[in-house]
This record gives C-alpha cells, structure tokens and sequence, in this order.
C-alpha cells in the first residue's frame, strides 16, 4: 500500500527543515516554466507550489491546484486568498480522475506524489489525458536516504524506481536533475 501524507501533519509540510531541502524559487525556475501556460499542480497541499507557479505564469496563465484531502484543499485557498493571486483553480479531486478539461495543461507537476498513489499507471493515464499534445511532466520525489523529514524510507523511490514507474506508463524522461541532495526531479513528455 503507498504511503499517503496524514492532512494532520500539514504544518510539516512547511517547517524550515523541509524547505531547505526543496527551496521553493530553485523549484521553480528548474521546471522553466512560460508566462501564459496552464500548470496542473497535482498534490497541491497546501499551495506552497501554487502561489508561486500563478506569479511565473501571470495574469494571461492558470494553475489548477488539486488535492484529495478537504484540508488540503482548504489550506491552498486560504493561501491563494491571503497571497491575493486570482489565476489559481482549488479543486478537491480524486486520486485518479483531474476534474480538468483533456488537453489543457502546458505542464502536469507533481512534487512527493508519486510514492503515494495506489495505482500510478492510472494516475499518469489521467495526467496524459489532461496535458496538450506537447505538454510535459514534471515528477519531484525524495532520494532513498534519510533526511529527517518526508515519508518512511521504505516508502520513497530512487530515481530509477521513478524512471520505470513513467516510462511504464508510456512517458519519456527527457532530463533529470536534482534539486536538493534530497530531492531530485524528472522531466517527462508523453511518449
């Protein structure tokens, strides 16, 4: 069974250690992404990711911020309301079905998600669906070492555990880089 985040624990998810192991800015500028494009920020918790990718991609772009957990969902509202963006989309989904139109995400990012999904060939088939042809993926996961935060080490993936999850639901790795001695990140295209 994957390991899925206690809502409990949501102040965690911001606690200084954590985000010095996945600095927010360094984030965001590894996954290049444009002014005008639509992000799918799938496992959007508490919108620490949301608020920042709806300045990069401006008034003329759109993030759709989805989560399971109610207080997920609320916790990324308040901060969309407290930061004053207006291009941010909070939806409470389910864990494979993006309640997001098909082929209108410029970039599907997905930060500590995949080690969580029950079934992530289901979860990625709903990802592709919602991406434009020319669209991409953008997975960010925990190294197999222990950091003092983030899931059970029995629970993360090594990059090439990520790798073959992607590939085997038919997308290809198109870089891999990484963002802390923690974290890494893997670009993806649909195959």
């Amino acid at each position: 069974m994957a390991h899925k985040f206690d809502p409990a624990n949501l102040t965690r998810l911001e606690s200084p250690e954590r985000l010095e192991l996945l600095p927010i800015d360094k984030v965001i500028a590894l996954l290049e992404v444009r002014t005008g494009e639509r992000v799918l920020d799938a496992g959007c918790g508490t919108g620490i990711f949301a608020v920042p990718l709806a300045r990069t991609v401006g008034e003329s772009g759109r993030v759709f911020a989805v989560d399971l957990s109610v207080e997920m969902v609320e916790a990324c509202r308040q901060r969309v309301a407290r930061e004053g963006v207006s291009n941010v989309e909070v939806i409470q989904s389910e864990e494979n079905s993006i309640p997001v139109p098909s082929a209108s995400v410029d970039l599907a990012f997905a930060c500590h998600l995949l080690h969580e999904l029950e079934d992530p060939a289901k979860f990625l088939a709903e990802v592709r669906r919602v991406l434009v042809p020319t669209g991409r993926l953008a997975a960010i996961e925990w190294e197999k070492v222990e950091t003092g935060v983030g899931p059970p080490l029995e629970h993360r993936l090594t990059p090439g555990d990520s790798r073959a999850i992607l590939e085997k639901s038919n997308f290809t790795v198109t870089d891999a880089r990484r963002v802390t001695w923690a974290n890494y990140l893997l670009l993806a295209r649909p195959a």
